[in-house]
């Protein structure tokens, strides 16, 4: 899911300028000690301790009140001091030399829905639930028609493939952006495939409803999500935009998902949708050409379908058509 705030819908920390359609967990993960807590267990256990066993006078006792306030506070201090520490790099050498022989790369970008979700899990938060078996079923029809192929994900950038903080989250991304300019550097050819937003009211985008930028029923929205195709204009090489015209107007993509039931986004059924978008500003620069492909508006195809799987199913026929697409344009190549 890759709209931009206000205008461009909700986002993921993938783009520019971005909110998030599910809950955020944040820095602040719950592991956190509260003094409270802390005073408790250091303070007031032991002195209630000392106080049956010798009979202290109450001056005393609030000494030593003080003296195990001061020692909390020292204790909170250490901790605040100290940065989450990364979990342990992947080593991404056998994916980044992976890259000279694959022919198409598939990616997720999102996070996880029960990782560490900085405006990143997409729509609803748990855009990944529909992402993967979506990959999956594209990945292969890719390699029965003979094309090498690598599904890239986030999480398999570090050991344990657990992303819980932003130091984790960061050198995660990282990796992962590193595997995409290997990818460019080889010419491979990188599909994006993603959930749109659905509908958001127009009040979601504050008090003002002048943020209302779309219209459907009569009814006026803030974002009316859908099928669409986006690219980033800032990385647009030849073959980019050759596979947009083959996508979108030769094979008509767009047009196979919608007949499944999906709502195209409205003004976008036979032109690209220009975006600031992180991957894309790597990713399109490949002589193997790239693109993002929102498949659906998520809320949308569950109303329609339900599960994941059901939705899997349902465009079958589109996923072919599209594997047709990328077959024949790796063809085209050699």
């Amino acid at each position: 899911m890759m709209p931009q705030q206000h205008e461009m819908g909700l986002n993921c920390a993938r783009d520019y300028g971005v909110v998030s359609t599910g809950p955020h967990i944040g820095a602040n993960d719950g592991r956190s000690l509260s003094f409270a807590r802390v005073y408790r267990n250091l303070g007031f256990r032991f002195l209630n301790k000392s106080i049956v066993a010798t009979g202290i006078t109450m001056q005393s006792v609030r000494l030593n009140s003080l003296f195990f306030f001061l020692l909390a506070l020292t204790y909170l201090a250490g901790c605040a001091g100290k940065p989450a520490m990364p979990t342990a790099n992947t080593d991404i050498g056998p994916a980044l030399a992976k890259m000279a022989t694959v022919d198409v790369l598939l990616v997720s970008d999102h996070t996880l829905p029960d990782h560490l979700n900085l405006s990143s899990g997409g729509a609803n938060g748990e855009e990944r639930l529909f992402i993967d078996p979506t990959l999956q079923s594209l990945n292969s029809k890719l390699i029965s028609r003979g094309l090498n192929t690598h599904i890239l994900n986030v999480e398999d950038m570090v050991a344990g493939k657990d992303i819980q903080n932003k130091a984790t989250f960061d050198t995660a991304y990282t990796q992962y952006d590193q595997i995409l300019q290997a990818a460019v550097k080889h010419g491979v050819t990188i599909a994006s495939i993603h959930y749109d937003a659905d509908k958001i009211p127009a009040e979601s985008y504050g008090d003002n409803k002048a943020y209302a930028s779309a219209e459907e029923g009569g009814k006026k929205y803030g974002y009316i999500g859908g099928v669409q195709l986006i690219l980033d204009e800032r990385a647009t090489s030849d073959a980019t935009l050759n596979l947009a015209e083959h996508i979108i107007h030769r094979d008509l993509i767009l047009q196979q998902l919608n007949a499944v039931g999906f709502r195209i986004r409205p003004g976008y059924g036979d032109k690209v949708r220009f975006q600031n978008n992180l991957t894309l500003n790597i990713a399109g620069h490949s002589e193997g050409g790239a693109f993002l492909l929102e498949i659906a508006p998520q809320d949308q195809a569950v109303r329609l379908y339900g599960s994941p799987e059901k939705i899997v199913e349902a465009i079958d026929t589109p996923m072919d058509a599209l594997a047709d697409t990328l077959y024949a344009f790796r063809q085209g190549l050699k």
